[in-house]
């Protein structure tokens, strides 16, 4: 060919050969080109950097013709042509590249052509098809074609020391490029890609040069999800030092423990909710640092993160196979909102395939196969045209209309990866197989060609059929992962049964000498198996078979949502689980099955018939249910998540109270509950002013002596010493955006204030409002006879006022003793709430009874709660209580739920010991065992003589609150 040139095992073609529509011969050479690269390339091939440490599993690259037919080509085959060939790249990407404007004040833009890039490079080489090649050429030509001499590539005109850089995520677009260009050579050889991966990485050196420390810092405000990965990829395939200089030395700030050693950032990152998509696009390239340069503080992290994902009864990992609740991590197993996002999961597949090959441990698969058909096909819509940016399983899907930003690129990448992970060659020259799909691959075992053909219907059936055809006989050790899931696997060659050992690593292995002819059949039996639910989730059961999980389909349960509009207050009844029906409307050999189920707590009534889908249908809204009996496993099994494997090292939880004092009866009667006639009511009580208007936010207590009224004040809370401009009693006059006036009493000043109203909708209530409130925030953590307790408040986002609840005792009431008991909800986002109970004895003295943070980023929580209770003797009550609740800062979205209750009695409040809540608090470090030692070495001694204990209260990472009493010097542990 005139032009070309064979250059280290591929032939180079001229980009007017390559690209180009046109000729039918040039067409055919594309296509022939094409082929060659794709059925030649093996991981590395183009890296000129070998790497010090050898994955133990390495992987193999299938193309579209090598594994035509199964579900994972289908949907890799649907992105493809119904997805990426049909966006408009000129409208959506690159004419903003071309077109550049004046950023203005503008922030947060992204488009993400560089995730397009990179997807489409994966994508050619899967096909094999010259037009998908010729796409993905034209976003590099277009957008080389836009850049600056000086290597500068954006959408905002330059500004005054290239500022367009860090304001947000011009320098995300760069980072990702410069790594689609690094990955398009490698899938093509091309050199003008590698070429202008240099050109783009040398850009991004210069914007950060070395400070006298070396330390390359990136500014506040500025992403750097792949910047790390980019520039080890290039080191790989240029050996240019400058790279992994900048790849080992980038600082961020404020938030450096992304970057930072372990230590400094396991201290962090264990504290709050930060983003797990950029923690796992940092892990992901650490863990290819330590292939080249070794040192384990690069697995560090890894390993830590392992750890809280996958560890034995607390791991952070849904049963779905992803992780995060509004892109941050969490452990409490959320599963409606903003749960899932998309770039989590394509990057928690790359690290943990990462992982895989470097252990050699096939029990990630397992891993990755749920991950892969439930959380990643679950994000996609049927038709392959549209993708989630978050995918709860509680509550709709969303799928999004546009195609730019993170999640629709990285979703891309992720799927477009997927044919590297079903065969892996072992450090011996065996094979070993992952991901169970249609496949038929050539292998090159001891110079012999060894053809392996599988046939299967997974994951709808566990039966697997490799045939073997091999140029000569060979021995060699085939690998098949044993999923965990899957009891009494069986195997034959030729129809002759296979001892089958298993190892700890999660496979078995048939070492034989192999011929054409021979057939290896793998029989994985697939049966109904209910997950335990955790944190949240806790007291009910997931439903899955084999790896697929299954879900309550609002489609075809329109009935069974008018008896039961909850679906997660459902009772399955597990004898009436039969086998699965075929159903073709969401995906081809897709399943459903028919459960009875009653739809009360108490099963009265004849149960209904629900209708349980694959959790990739979008028009499932919940996973978890109830079932009679957790112990009860006659029907089918119920387990504990089997993909949480790590044994358990840290505690379920956090330690909210500590008293030290003689040992008491199981009820705790003198802490934690309250005896006495039920006296106030704050949601019993609250009045309605139906419409009325100008009603004042006052209505009698359940005594009728007394009264609660509602107020807004600053002044710290401080409602009786307050001016009258800082407190201002609730009217029903004023009214909040979305809430009608007949229903709740609001602040002036519309959307933003806040309001108070009944916990239940009433039906002049609108119907977002309600559902948000209701359904997608609260609903999800309190039972369904308990809704009714709870009043719903909005802490204004003014830091410095507080909603205030005034509970005025009645006249015949001093004479009593007083208990006030409450349970505070938060919901999961913004800066989270407080709440001060003050006893005010005059207009004068204010006495802080009680004060509770639910802080922002409280790690392992959901919706966070709290309870308390406190006692008042007679001489103590005071003129008024007042219960202030709070927002910590100024994001509006903190709505609370409260439960408060007044009781009165006769019987004096007496209790004996000490809280020693701090000191525990100060020895405990969130182990799964803690030591605390000789208890009156650390407490003293406040009850001599008589037998003591340590009572705790315990609120785990769901929000659950337990109570534990410790025998004397008993260390903690932790449910």
């Amino acid at each position: 060919m005139a032009g070309s040139r064979f250059t280290n095992g591929i032939w180079e073609i001229p980009y007017e050969w390559q690209f180009r529509k046109g000729h039918s011969m040039k067409r055919l050479l594309t296509i022939a080109v094409l082929a060659a690269l794709t059925g030649a390339l093996s991981a590395g091939e183009r890296d000129v950097v070998k790497p010090l440490i050898e994955d133990k599993l390495i992987p193999v690259r299938l193309t579209q013709q090598e594994m035509t037919g199964g579900e994972i080509d289908r949907r890799i085959i649907d992105l493809v042509y119904k997805n990426y060939m049909v966006l408009n790249l000129d409208r959506d990407w690159l004419d903003m590249f071309k077109n550049r404007t004046d950023r203005g004040d503008t922030y947060n833009v992204y488009y993400g052509i560089g995730k397009v890039l990179d997807a489409g490079s994966l994508f050619a080489q899967y096909t094999g098809d010259p037009e998908v090649a010729q796409r993905t050429q034209y976003i590099m030509d277009q957008l080389r074609a836009s850049r600056d001499p000086d290597g500068y590539l954006g959408f905002w005109n330059v500004e005054p020391n290239n500022h367009q850089n860090v304001v947000n995520w011009i320098l995300h677009e760069q980072e990702y490029f410069n790594l689609a260009l690094v990955r398009n050579y490698r899938t093509t050889g091309n050199p003008q890609s590698l070429a202008d991966a240099r050109v783009m990485a040398d850009y991004i050196m210069r914007s950060f040069p070395a400070n006298e420390n070396g330390e390359h810092v990136i500014p506040a405000g500025t992403s750097i999800a792949g910047i790390t990965e980019g520039f080890v990829e290039l080191y790989r395939v240029t050996g240019e030092k400058k790279y992994l200089d900048f790849a080992r030395n980038l600082r961020y700030e404020p938030h450096w423990y992304y970057l930072k050693p372990f230590e400094a950032w396991k201290e962090n990152i264990s504290k709050a909710n930060f983003h797990v998509y950029v923690m796992l696009s940092h892990m992901y390239p650490d863990t290819e640092l330590y292939r080249l340069l070794g040192g384990d503080d690069y697995l560090k992290k890894s390993l830590w993160m392992k750890q809280e994902l996958l560890e034995q009864g607390r791991g952070a990992l849904l049963v779905t196979g992803s992780t995060s609740e509004g892109e941050g991590f969490t452990y409490n197993q959320q599963g409606a909102g903003a749960i899932e996002e998309s770039c989590v999961t394509a990057y928690f597949l790359r690290w943990i395939d990462s992982l895989l090959r470097l252990e050699g441990d096939m029990r990630y698969g397992d891993v990755m196969e749920r991950t892969i058909y439930n959380a990643l096909f679950g994000a996609q819509s049927p038709d392959g045209r549209h993708i989630c940016y978050f995918t709860p399983f509680t509550g709709k899907r969303s799928f999004q209309s546009h195609d730019t930003f993170c999640c629709n690129g990285n979703f891309r990448r992720a799927v477009a990866e997927l044919p590297q992970k079903v065969y892996y060659r072992t450090q011996d020259g065996g094979i070993a197989l992952n991901l169970f799909t249609n496949s038929d691959k050539k292998f090159d075992v001891n110079g012999k060609t060894v053809a392996i053909k599988e046939e299967t219907r997974y994951p709808s059936s566990g039966e697997v059929k490799l045939t073997f055809t091999c140029s000569e006989p060979v021995e060699f050790a085939f690998r098949f992962r044993t999923p965990r899931w899957a009891e009494g696997i069986a195997c034959a060659v030729s129809d002759v049964p296979c001892a089958l050992t298993k190892s700890q690593l999660g496979y078995a292995e048939i070492k034989r000498l192999w011929k054409s002819g021979d057939i290896l059949t793998i029989s994985m039996p697939i049966h109904w198996r209910f997950v335990r639910g955790r944190m949240i989730q806790e007291g009910r059961v997931a439903l899955l078979r084999g790896p697929i999980l299954f879900t309550f389909s609002e489609k075809w349960n329109a009935e069974v949502l008018k008896k039961c509009p909850v679906p997660r207050d459902l009772v399955l009844d597990p004898a009436s689980i039969g086998d699965p029906i075929l159903d073709d409307s969401v995906r081809p050999n897709g399943q459903k099955v028919v459960v009875k189920a009653w739809t009360n707590p108490e099963r009265t009534g004849d149960p209904v018939d629900v209708v349980l889908t694959e959790f990739v249908d979008p028009d499932g809204i919940d996973v978890y249910f109830k079932i009679p009996d957790l112990h009860d496993t006659k029907s089918i099994p119920v387990v504990d998540d089997e993909l949480l494997s790590e044994p358990r090292q840290s505690a379920n939880g956090e330690i909210t109270m500590a008293w030290y004092g003689p040992k008491g009866d199981s009820t705790w009667n003198d802490l934690f509950t309250i005896d006495g006639e039920l006296i106030a009511d704050l949601a019993a009580d609250y009045q309605n002013p139906q419409g009325k208007q100008n009603v004042p936010a006052v209505f009698p207590d359940k005594s009728t002596s007394g009264s609660w009224s509602l107020f807004n004040c600053k002044n710290n809370a401080l409602l009786s010493t307050a001016k009258e401009s800082d407190r201002k009693q609730l009217n029903s006059k004023f009214k909040v955006d979305g809430c009608p006036a007949g229903y709740a009493y609001g602040l002036e000043g519309g959307a933003g204030l806040g309001f108070f109203a009944d916990y239940t909708p009433a039906e002049s209530m609108e119907e977002n409002w309600g559902r948000h409130y209701s359904r997608d925030m609260f609903d999800r953590f309190i039972p369904a006879d308990q809704r009714g307790e709870f009043l719903i408040t909005h802490p204004i986002a003014d830091v410095d006022s507080y909603n205030v609840i005034r509970w005025t005792p009645g006249s015949q009431l001093p004479s009593k003793i007083i208990g006030i008991s409450g349970k505070l909800y938060t919901n999961p986002g913004g800066n989270g709430v407080s709440l001060k109970l003050v006893n005010w004895k005059d207009d004068k003295t204010p006495v802080v009874l009680d004060v509770l943070n639910l802080e922002q980023g409280q790690k392992g929580t959901g919706a966070r709660q709290s309870e308390f209770v406190v006692h008042i003797n007679p001489s103590d009550l005071g003129k008024h209580i007042d219960i202030a609740i709070g927002n910590n800062g100024n994001y509006v979205c903190d709505a609370t739920a409260l439960r408060l209750r007044v009781y009165a009695t006769d019987k004096r409040h007496e209790t004996f010991g000490v809280d020693v809540t701090k000191k525990v608090q100060s020895v405990f470090k969130g182990k799964f065992k803690t030591d605390l030692g000789k208890y009156a070495d650390l407490f003293g001694d406040p009850a001599p003589g008589q037998e003591k204990s340590l009572k705790l209260r315990v609120q785990d990472m769901g929000g659950n609150v337990k109570y534990m009493e410790l025998p004397e010097n008993a260390p903690i542990e932790l449910p």
